[in-house]
């Protein structure tokens, strides 16, 4: 048995459509409640007509998440697993059995949640391009099992089944988070800390409406969700999206034993990846972060290390590949790390780096304009101590005896004003190339 909270406020038709698909493509046992915060769109007269959900209406409008859900488990004795979703995603066939079969795959899972088709939001874990809800329905009505990978916490992260005796260890949901997005969040770290693994079912499909109330759930969480669970962790990012160009450049097949240090490894949601794809390899990590070590070393031999005091706790010589992850950006002296850490590298093993670009045409763009404002992430992070071009990244390689045998691209979508201002700039100095202004962010292997 798996009981659904669709958590609903101010949004009937995505209501409406969403049982719907429960509807047409539940094939496990179900028991579907509407968990509505505070709705003044009628779902009440249109909740009390269905004989086949169960309806609870929140006294407090709105109230958190976490304090609704909390007060509907109590109130209806849930002891079953858990799915948590909002009203504005349709499921696809056999969407439930397969998240439930990954759920069962291993006694340590606690949490499986599976692919939104059609979220702008990144998500590497994607494997399809699907258009419509039709094409999802299609693409999932297939007799295959399910396909699943490790996470640290869930990207698509609005709908999410959890194992009853997860619920039962961990307790209720955080209450001082206003979204569905920041409440999960947080209890994905519980569970990680807990020694329960996330898993992704790469082939059970939601599809995301875009019919929206005056006010969604989403929309609440802008109001300090993220900084509460700032304040509560002590992570000012809550980065669960692996590099997959940093992956890319591992060049190993999948049953190779060999070994991976990540230079501020965060929680470790590129080690974490590096795992799913390469099951013999070592994983290792240091970050300055304790919190984030405390999840990382879920996944890695993770230790808390700030390695411009240059004391790993590692043998030299240990490793073949060695990872910054836009991490050099934000050293002191990023070049005598290079070269601190070029000592812990096996004979004949590789730094593998991302570097943000300074010379992308948005910053120059803004430069002719007079303007060079600091932000809290991109390409201006706040945090940030070096900046690099191309011809910079590769003069600091070769300074500290590191040649670059592979160089990947990052692209973001340009404007034409920006097309023609490279244009322009191209014609005053022909010593730089196009992709220098391009280029958002670059990824070598130096060896």
């Amino acid at each position: 048995m798996i009981t659904v909270l669709m958590i609903a406020y101010n949004e009937i038709e995505n209501v409406k459509m969403s049982v719907e698909s429960f509807r047409l493509f539940c094939d496990v046992e179900i028991s579907l409640v509407i968990v509505d915060n505070g709705s003044e769109d009628g779902l009440w007269d249109w909740a009390k007509e269905q004989l086949d959900i169960t309806y609870v209406r929140t006294d407090e409008r709105p109230m958190s998440c976490g304090k609704a859900l909390n007060l509907v488990r109590k109130e209806l004795e849930i002891d079953t697993d858990l799915l948590v979703i909002e009203c504005r995603y349709m499921i696809t066939p056999q969407y439930l059995s397969r998240m439930r079969e990954m759920l069962y795959s291993e006694e340590n899972v606690g949490a499986v949640a599976g692919i939104v088709c059609n979220t702008p939001q990144f998500n590497p874990n994607r494997p399809v391009c699907i258009q419509n809800y039709e094409e999802a329905i299609r693409i999932s009505d297939k007799e295959e099992r399910a396909k699943g990978k490790y996470a640290l916490m869930v990207r698509d992260d609005c709908a999410v089944l959890w194992k009853k005796e997860v619920l039962k260890e961990i307790g209720d949901f955080e209450e001082t988070v206003n979204s569905v997005d920041t409440m999960i969040c947080d209890y994905c770290i519980r569970t990680i800390l807990t020694k329960q693994k996330i898993m992704i079912c790469l082939n059970a499909f939601l599809w995301q409406m875009n019919v929206r109330g005056p006010m969604g759930m989403a929309d609440l969480g802008n109001k300090g969700g993220w900084n509460a669970l700032e304040k509560k962790w002590g992570m000012h990012y809550f980065n669960d999206i692996y590099n997959p160009q940093l992956i890319e450049m591992i060049e190993r097949g999948t049953k190779d034993v060999f070994s991976v240090l990540e230079i501020g490894c965060d929680c470790g949601a590129t080690l974490l990846e590096v795992k799913n794809r390469f099951p013999n390899v070592q994983v290792y990590g240091c970050d300055i972060n304790v919190a984030a070590i405390a999840i990382a070393s879920q996944v890695a031999d993770a230790v808390v290390n700030n390695i411009e005091e240059r004391n790993l706790p590692f043998p030299k010589g240990n490793f073949d590949y060695i990872i910054f992850g836009d991490v050099l950006e934000h050293l002191h002296n990023p070049m005598e790390t290079l070269v601190y850490c070029k000592g812990f590298l096996k004979a004949g093993g590789a730094i593998i780096a991302s570097i943000p670009n300074l010379m992308h045409i948005s910053v120059i763009e803004k430069l002719l304009q007079g303007d060079f404002t600091y932000a809290e992430t991109g390409l201006l992070d706040k945090t940030h101590i070096h900046m690099f071009t191309f011809n910079e990244i590769v003069r600091m390689f070769d300074c500290v005896g590191l040649q670059i045998s592979r160089l990947a691209t990052s692209l973001t979508a340009i404007s034409d004003r920006q097309r023609a201002l490279i244009d322009n700039l191209l014609v005053l100095e022909d010593k730089a190339q196009r992709f220098m202004y391009e280029t958002f962010q670059f990824a070598v292997r130096a060896e």
